[in-house]
């Protein structure tokens, strides 16, 4: 794993943008001293070998993974439970560029975990949609999904940033996207 000189970590509801916006900020930093990283696949990794289940359907927006999505948050608050930092360790436990982008952070725990071992490398950037706009996009509210902790986890932490991704005021969202992106590149030269 490579010390990264900067963190941004992502979070924000289902169908907002938040692998919108990572593509975005890795676009414009390039995929040579930036790379994206989840959190979720090293669940749904786990929650596949578990159940013998097929991995790379899980990592679809497909009914497959629907049907098995209760029960992979049930995992990860499990695991949380015991260990908050789990997730996180085997996200980036290949990391090898400076800076890295957690896409989906889903509880204080993961943002605190990674401000804890990385100090003053962290950027928390909220990603907002109206439920309309989501919808548009293909989110249908769960029960036991879109009022887990998985998802309102966060509804209340301060982020650093607030990026609105309605697909209508782009200026807004570029000018929330240069900040981001200003911010890497500080730590960048350092």
């Amino acid at each position: 794993m490579t010390e990264p000189t900067s963190i941004i970590l992502i979070n924000g509801k289902r169908k907002c943008g938040k692998d919108y916006l990572a593509t975005r900020i890795q676009e414009k930093i390039t995929s040579d001293v930036c790379e994206i990283l989840h959190l979720s696949i090293e669940i749904k990794r786990e929650y596949a070998k578990l159940h013998n289940l097929d991995f790379k359907e899980l990592l679809t927006d497909s009914p497959y993974k629907d049907l098995y999505r209760k029960e992979m948050i049930a995992l990860g608050e499990s695991r949380r439970n015991a260990d908050p930092g789990h997730y996180c360790r085997l996200a980036t436990e290949h990391a090898s560029k400076q800076c890295w982008i957690i896409v989906d952070n889903r509880r204080e725990t993961d943002i605190e975990y990674f401000k804890s071992h990385y100090p003053d490398k962290c950027l928390v950037v909220r990603v907002t949609a109206s439920e309309e706009v989501r919808k548009e996009r293909g989110w249908v509210w769960k029960s036991g999904v879109d009022d887990a902790v998985s998802e309102c986890g966060l509804d209340k932490y301060q982020s650093d940033v607030v990026v609105r991704n309605n697909g209508e005021k782009e200026d807004e969202f570029d000018k929330s996207l240069d900040f981001v992106i200003s911010w890497i590149n500080k730590r960048l030269k350092c």
